[in-house]
């Protein structure tokens, strides 16, 4: 019995780690000593996401006897990356202000692990082409002469250093503040989202304003890209997209701030009822990597659009050596096959034949995956590309397992890899994250003639 319940509990927590958000907790910088200073310290408190797109976090710095907490909202661009803008609330400043100083923290937080996997974030600010000017900053030099010396080390030492957080907890940020700052009604600070627009039609249209800067920008509803980095630039014709039944996010991003200082791209969202206007020029977004906006339609997909979710029986767990251990069939990949299984979906398939689509939507970086149905192999060294590629795959009667198995890890580990299995209309969205201990697995049971 005792052994029974500590592989149970063995069980729960591997699960529960493979679940955790990897961006949600604690991450702290360790102490740097310069030359110029006594110490640097930083800390990052990351809490639960809405629908896994926006973070509210809170930032901690202390720069010799400065010291600083701020609030502000951080936004997923793909699976390594989020997006940190320039919307901070500044909680505490002692002895003196930083202002809009604080802008020069503007980029991305990119996720990866070392060599003894340890989860990193590595701040990388967007470079400004003369960027005090465009910031319009106050000079250092109007300080108070007392403060002089640590106000030009602290405008310094954020603006050259290499920041690289390292996690030391899953624990969520809980401030109360966390749920308000996801709420634009409920706060009285602007963290860089718009309230929700109520929408009744599902298909909505991006219309492109001019732009007189090469401006790169990027567009996402929910966690499917629309635009890509695209030059704001050039003219391009409106690109519809599809909203989900209920919360959406829209997020426009400012991949870089082009020739003339921060980005002034802008876009406008049309539906049949609505129109919203996107626009980094305006004050209010002055030097903002992301602009977000909540968009809610309330009407239900027909049921035929969507895949049935298969509920496991307890006696086809036990059908296996281990749980979450695939059965081996084929012994001449008897390595491959036989590493640990993380299951990150079941469903139910009343066709025989389905596409699987497989991309990389973050950085392309050279990894390959191979792919097996029921321990025999459909792909083998398939490079994963930012353009999808479809893979046709045939069920067997009854219970199918599609296993994803890492031929290497890129230049940035781990593997991974988005999924969507389709089916005409029907679609399902998958995050494949993949090592050489560690496969994914997808349960598929096959209705025939259902």
């Amino acid at each position: 019995m005792k052994i029974r319940l500590t592989s149970f509990l063995i069980i729960f927590l591997i699960n529960h780690l493979y679940s955790q958000d990897v961006f949600v907790g604690d991450w702290k910088i360790n102490t740097i000593i310069t030359e110029n200073l006594n110490h640097f310290e930083a800390r990052f408190e990351i809490g639960q996401s809405e629908k896994g797109i926006l973070y509210p976090a809170q930032l901690t710095i202390s720069i010799d006897s400065f010291h600083a907490s701020y609030q502000l909202l951080l936004a997923k661009k793909n699976s390594r990356q989020l997006a940190i803008s320039t919307q901070k609330y500044a909680v505490t400043e002692v002895p003196f202000q930083l202002g809009k100083w604080m802008q020069l923290i503007n980029g991305t937080l990119d996720f990866s692990r070392d060599l003894k996997g340890q989860a990193t974030l590595s701040l990388n600010i967007i470079s400004v082409k003369g960027r005090t000017s465009a910031l319009k900053l106050r000079d250092w030099k109007s300080f108070p002469e007392k403060e002089k010396y640590l106000v030009k080390n602290v405008i310094s030492t954020i603006e050259n250093s290499e920041i690289q957080f390292i996690k030391t907890s899953n624990e969520t940020w809980k401030d109360n503040a966390a749920f308000n700052m996801l709420q634009p009604k409920k706060s009285s600070i602007y963290f860089g989202i718009i309230d929700t627009l109520f929408v009744k039609n599902k298909i909505g249209t991006i219309e492109f304003k001019g732009n007189h800067d090469n401006d790169i920008v990027s567009v996402k509803i929910n966690s499917n890209g629309i635009l890509d980095q695209i030059d704001s630039k050039k003219k391009r014709d409106d690109e519809d997209f599809i909203l989900d039944t209920g919360l959406n996010i829209l997020t426009f991003f400012a991949d870089d701030f082009g020739k003339k200082g921060f980005s002034s791209a802008a876009i406008n969202l049309k539906f049949e009822n609505t129109n919203k206007s996107l626009d980094f020029a305006d004050s209010s977004n002055l030097a903002a990597t992301f602009i977000a906006v909540k968009i809610y339609n309330p009407f239900d997909e027909e049921t035929n659009k969507k895949f049935e979710k298969y509920i496991e029986k307890e006696n086809i767990i036990t059908n296996y050596a281990k749980p979450n251990k695939i059965p081996i069939r084929n012994k001449k990949d008897n390595n491959e096959l036989n590493r640990e299984g993380k299951v990150i979906g079941t469903l139910i398939s009343k066709s025989k034949e389905l596409e699987f689509a497989l991309w990389d939507d973050a950085v392309e970086d050279g990894d390959s995956i191979s792919l097996s149905i029921n321990g025999k192999w459909i792909a083998k060294g398939l490079p994963v590309k930012k353009k999808p590629q479809i893979i046709k795959v045939t069920l067997a009667p009854g219970y199918n397992i599609i296993t994803f198995v890492a031929d290497n890890l890129g230049s940035i580990s781990p593997n991974t890899t988005v999924l969507e299995i389709i089916d005409g209309n029907k679609r399902m969205p998958f995050f494949i994250e993949t090592d050489f201990k560690l496969n994914n697995l997808v349960k598929i049971y096959y209705k025939v003639n259902q």
